[in-house]
């Protein structure tokens, strides 16, 4: 018998050798059984002085190419990523006992993608991304509030806020 370890995970794994359709299995099943965003991951970037950051993002897709989510290029993260493209994320699945921890360098999607991603989104969601200024301090609720409000009078029409 060809055991891959002597816990029982062979039914874990699969069989399969190509880690990227392993995640697919186990994401398809994590969709299944998690309650909240089982695409939810830890992102660890550092800054040039290899200062580590840890945070959640969502993942939006994913094949041999990579990992893709999405971020606000002059965040925290942003630029991070710009002084130093090794990033960490991890998968915590707890309703699955399960994790998946991936490492590599980050690159950019093409603009076409990320227009294609922001159009996709909700116009509250849009309205919220130009609002918003990620990792800025925000002196008042406000402020935020006035925000919002004056982007929804610039793009009164959903299908033009972009």
């Amino acid at each position: 018998m060809n055991e891959k370890n002597s816990l029982g995970l062979n039914k874990c794994f699969l069989d399969l050798d190509n880690p990227i359709q392993l995640f697919n299995e186990w994401m398809e099943e994590a969709k299944k059984t998690e309650p909240n965003d089982p695409n939810a991951l830890s992102l660890a970037t550092s800054d040039r002085n290899n200062i580590p950051s840890v945070r959640m993002v969502l993942l939006k897709d994913f094949s041999e190419d990579g990992f893709v989510f999405y971020t606000n290029l002059n965040s925290q993260k942003g630029n991070e990523l710009k002084e130093n493209l090794n990033a960490a994320m991890c998968f915590h699945w707890k309703s699955l006992l399960r994790q998946i921890r991936i490492t590599g360098k980050v690159s950019l999607v093409s603009d076409q993608t990320a227009d294609k991603y922001y159009s996709s989104r909700g116009y509250e969601s849009r309205i919220g991304a130009w609002a918003s200024h990620q990792s800025q301090e925000l002196k008042t609720r406000d402020q935020l509030l006035k925000q919002i409000k004056d982007y929804k009078k610039k793009y009164s029409d959903e299908k033009k806020c972009s």
